[in-house]
């Protein structure tokens, strides 16, 4: 049997394609969000993220929220893709309860509506 070389120890939602905004001051980059879980996401954008180790902030609207999270980041890989997009990782850092709560709940009702379609 192969072993996975899969480190993650939460479910994700993938794919979960939505709009966001990096914020790594100076810069601000018009990403998506391309997998998410409780802890961290994967984004996809065309300009060059910034480098592993970096804290930023992701701005996402999540849920039914009409305003935008802004969710504390670290960087944890990057990639450039054969699409010619970058994709990186991110983990979730000092996330307010609030903030917290809402990514459980956007994560568990993406289940609960998948487990519905299978």
């Amino acid at each position: 049997m192969a072993r996975s070389h899969e480190k993650r120890t939460t479910p994700r939602i993938q794919p979960f394609v939505v709009p966001c905004r990096l914020i790594a001051e100076p810069r601000r980059l018009e990403c998506f969000l391309v997998e998410l879980s409780v802890r961290g996401a994967r984004i996809s954008g065309d300009e060059e993220p910034p480098p592993v180790g970096s804290r930023a902030v992701l701005e996402v609207r999540l849920g039914r929220q009409v305003a935008h999270s802004r969710l504390p980041v670290e960087v944890k890989w990057v990639r450039f893709t054969k699409a010619g997009r970058h994709d990186f990782g991110v983990t979730f850092v000092d996330v307010a309860p609030d903030d917290q709560k809402l990514l459980d709940g956007v994560v568990e009702e993406f289940r609960q509506r998948a487990s519905q379609l299978a």
